[in-house]
């Protein structure tokens, strides 16, 4: 694992973070990168990222230097590298749209090998401290390799997702990403007024839905299907009924809706597949009124994130480097509003993938009692 110009051929700090990016990008990577270099560098930090992610400190990393020093200006990078060390200068890419530090969901991670071969290359590498940016996936990668670890280093996660998958904390990416997937929606809504079609557009949102729930609420959809969301054939005749009905209408569709189902079809996209289960009960594809199947685009993930996602990513790396110089490990800053922050143990965060009731109303505007009976019963949260 070793290479030249690795912090392992360098003097030892007696603070060396390792930040590790994993699982899909989104909007604000770039920003927790430089808000980590900033806060970590004031505190006396040497603040390191691995090159791809969790696949960095394995076996399977493809990519040299398997590790970057980050530092804040150019200058210092010039004198870095003529000792042959590796760094990026990361001063001014605050609002940078990608991530040049991550792996995509590496699979590789679920071998308890290769997570022990991670913990090994930290402890070789003598980092200190680390910190693991992401959404749900990357946090259980995290915990799983913190188990290989003896002893257990101080570690943090920052919350960093469009689809906001974590409960208690507001994931960095998730505002921008609805701003943006509402745009598209109200879009295809004024398309649809115009042409008097029907729009099954299909929108991120794996598992949790939160970011196809809140663009369809913001941009007025008609009617929202989330991942979790399984349909009986008297729903599904109640909505393509209403959908018959109507002049036009937008019905948003996360990229998860069925995807067990739809794994036996390869290819087959969740808008599609809606688009089928809708005919087959009746919903017609006429010329006089169109009923199209909108794909799914991850452009999202390009976007540049908004201020106040900077303003977040800051506001949790200090929050984070607070709790370590406090003494505290295992704990991800969260920041819901102005006057609600702070860090949570890493024991008390679950996934929460469930619609809460308060938004049961806003899922859809077509008067669907069926399909609000169907969800009330057996998808809510959060009480009667």
């Amino acid at each position: 694992m070793l290479a030249f110009g690795q912090p392992s051929n360098q003097v030892a700090s007696s603070r060396r973070l390792l930040v590790v990016f994993d699982g899909g990008d989104a909007p604000g990577y770039s920003s927790v990168a430089v808000a980590l270099t900033e806060m970590g560098v004031r505190r006396d930090y040497e603040v390191w990222a691995a090159s791809e992610g969790f696949r960095s400190l394995t076996r399977d990393a493809t990519s040299e230097p398997t590790f970057e020093r980050l530092i804040l200006n150019r200058k210092e990078r010039y004198s870095l590298l003529s000792q042959g060390i590796p760094a990026r200068s990361m001063g001014r890419r605050v609002l940078d749209a990608g991530s040049d530090f991550r792996s995509e969901r590496y699979l590789g991670f679920l071998d308890a090998d290769r997570r022990r071969e991670a913990a090994a290359t930290i402890a070789a590498q003598g980092f200190t401290h680390f910190i693991c940016v992401g959404g749900n996936g990357t946090f259980e990668g995290q915990k799983a390799l913190l188990d290989e670890m003896n002893p257990r280093l101080p570690c943090g996660f920052i919350n960093v997702s469009i689809d906001d998958d974590l409960g208690g904390d507001r994931a960095i990416g998730f505002l921008t990403g609805v701003e943006a997937g509402a745009t598209v929606v109200r879009g295809l809504i004024e398309d649809a007024y115009t042409h008097k079609r029907v729009y099954l557009v299909e929108t991120m949102g794996n598992r949790s839905g939160r970011h196809a729930l809140h663009c369809a609420v913001a941009a007025r959809a008609h009617l929202v299907v989330l991942p979790f969301f399984r349909f009986t054939e008297e729903v599904l005749r109640e909505i393509a009924a209403k959908l018959a009905q109507v002049d036009y209408a937008v019905v948003v569709v996360a990229e998860g809706y069925e995807s067990e189902r739809r794994r036996l079809e390869p290819g087959l996209s969740a808008s599609a597949l809606l688009l089928r289960q809708l005919a087959e009960v009746g919903l017609k594809d006429e010329p006089r009124r169109r009923v199209i199947a909108e794909p799914f685009s991850r452009y999202l993930r390009g976007v540049r994130p908004a201020f106040l996602e900077v303003s977040a990513a800051y506001l949790k790396a200090s929050l984070l480097f607070d709790a370590f110089d406090a003494g505290r490990t295992e704990i991800m800053p969260f920041v819901l509003g102005a006057h609600d922050v702070g860090v949570l143990p890493f024991a008390t965060i679950a996934r929460d993938d469930r619609v809460e009731v308060t938004f049961l109303p806003l899922l859809e505007r077509l008067g669907l009692p069926k399909f609000q009976a169907l969800v009330r019963e057996r998808f809510a949260s959060g009480g009667a």
